[in-house]
């Protein structure tokens, strides 16, 4: 009977092939002979000198430890800034974006002919009128710069609207004339809506009416002019089923044929220098029609006696739906279906922004002004919380730098919307002869002696007008090929590389232990 050699039964390899016991080396050194990252064949060679192999371990873990350093730098930069801000490929018509919302503020908040604010401010009083008297000064106080603060309620009620609706200047004695797209307006009020800004009563043109602008639960003092929003919308713009008059209202042309041209005045005995100061005429902000209009902050000065020309250069933004997959914070935007406002229905910065002082100042002082929006039975603030009211806005500001305010600041993370439209004026201004027109035109220059007047014409500057774009910097595939590059250049790696790697990892030294188990079965047998 012949009997078989362990090597012949066992193949001409020989049993150690098969990793037996303490051979997970010959294993490393198969891979090693087999792999195609660069430099790992020299680590496993038996004949190659201890110091050599080494010296290519050393080189290689070099060489990784600088590519995850490159690879964590685009990382990082992927993650932080994944959006690119760069300008649209086309330019855009002035029709596809809605004319600006003026609104206008006058100067006077009490007129002196039906109540003197200053000379009921320094009166000595002493007459059963007195507490009337405090109660009305106190009521136009709220209109007047912040360090004009009288004694009084701490909360107010219709009836302190009341009053200072009826010592304003009536619509008529603020805005004379009108003339919008080249047609004068027989009567402004038809395009012109009273609304309650920082500023006390003002007139705003082309806003969105205020069933459009807040929720249905939110008071305001706001008149509503029943001019529905008819074909646009903030994020779409104009449907192209849009209507050429529509509205918001879009002007047709550049230049003047295609803006508004107003004509203010004011009776000077009216003036009163202690609540607004020594500058009088009027304030103007040009604002997006979606907007709440916060006059105080920002706005164009129309002094008496001059008229104002402003060039607009509209500056819209609007991003790449490839961006919706990334967090607000990545791309600093929010998309329309992201953010829910409590008062507004439509999110933009500026709404937001209000929304955000109005619950601050409701949390400080347990009211709020008077020109915010509130709901149920939340109390309007009186002279009494003048300065709560001011030192809560300059917190509120202040917190938004060092954020160690104890007020919940996630709830205003006011961010930028995505669609978005910002529009920025070029002014210009010289002396205008009022009287001199009257008196030109025949009118009876007496009638108006009393007053001086002021001019301003708004139009675009340019028909056309680049926007800009918010862009992926960094897609999927361009951080992958960065990564595939880094790894390409320093270790000569590709994705079929690391497969090899779990190849030989898994099946392939699960495959060889299978093979020893069945040759030393085998080997048993004989």
């Amino acid at each position: 009977m012949k009997i078989k050699s362990k090597d012949s039964a066992l193949g001409k390899k020989g049993l150690s092939s098969y990793i037996p016991a303490g051979s997970v080396k010959l294993h490393f050194q198969e891979y090693c002979q087999s792999s195609t990252i660069h430099g790992v064949r020299y680590f496993g060679e038996d004949n190659r000198p201890v110091a050599e192999r080494l010296s290519w371990i050393s080189l290689f873990l070099i060489c990784m430890g600088l590519n995850a350093y490159l690879i964590q730098q685009v990382w990082q930069k992927w993650n932080e800034s994944p959006v690119i801000v760069a300008f649209a490929e086309t330019t855009t018509p002035i029709w596809n974006v809605p004319f600006p919302a003026i609104t206008i503020c006058s100067e006077v908040k009490s007129r002196a002919t039906v109540f003197n604010f200053s000379e009921a401010l320094f009166s000595e009083g002493g007459n059963e009128t007195d507490y009337l008297i405090d109660k009305q000064k106190g009521d136009v106080s709220l209109l007047c710069d912040d360090h004009v603060v009288c004694d009084g309620d701490d909360y107010a009620d219709d009836s302190t609207m009341e009053f200072l609706e009826e010592v304003a200047p009536p619509f008529f004695d603020t805005i004379f004339l009108c003339k919008w797209n080249n047609t004068v307006s027989e009567n402004c009020s038809d395009i012109f809506t009273k609304i309650v800004t920082d500023e006390g009563i003002c007139y705003t043109f082309n806003m969105l009416d205020k069933k459009d602008l807040f929720r249905d639960d939110v008071k305001t003092y706001s008149e509503s002019d029943n001019l529905r929003v008819q074909g646009w919308s903030q994020d779409e713009g104009y449907t192209p089923e849009a209507l050429l008059k529509t509205y918001p209202n879009r002007a047709l042309f550049s230049g003047t044929a295609g803006g508004i041209f107003i004509v203010l005045k004011a009776d000077r005995n009216d003036a009163d220098y202690f609540c607004k100061g020594p500058v009088q005429g009027f304030k103007m902000l040009l604002h997006n029609p979606a907007e709440f209009p916060m006059v105080r902050e920002r706005y164009l000065r129309v002094p008496l006696g001059q008229e104002v020309i402003a060039m607009i250069q509209p500056s819209i933004m609007t991003t790449s739906k490839s961006l919706r997959s990334y967090s607000p914070e990545q791309r600093h935007c929010y998309f329309p279906s992201e953010r829910y406002l409590t008062f507004f229905k439509i999110y933009n910065q500026a709404n937001c922004e209000l929304e955000c002082l109005t619950n601050y100042t409701l949390k400080a002082c347990d009211c709020v002004a008077l020109h915010m929006p509130r709901k149920g039975d939340t109390k309007i603030c009186g002279p009494g919380k003048k300065r709560c009211m001011v030192e809560a806005a300059h917190n509120l500001r202040l917190s938004r730098i060092v954020s160690e305010d104890k007020y919940d600041l996630t709830k205003c993370n006011c961010l930028p919307a995505c669609t978005s439209t910002i529009y920025s004026a070029e002014s210009s201004q010289a002396e205008f002869a009022f009287l001199s027109v009257v008196n030109v035109y025949g009118d009876n220059v007496t009638e108006y002696a009393a007053y001086d007047a002021s001019r301003t014409s708004i139009f675009f500057k340019d028909v056309q007008f680049t926007t800009s774009r918010r862009n992926e910097l960094y897609g999927v595939v361009d951080f992958l090929a960065n990564v595939g590059g880094l790894l390409g250049l320093f270790c000569g790696v590709s994705i079929l590389s690391f497969v090899e790697l779990l190849y030989y990892m898994t099946l392939r030294f699960w495959g060889n232990i299978k093979a020893f188990k069945k040759a030393k079965k085998k080997n048993e047998e004989v």
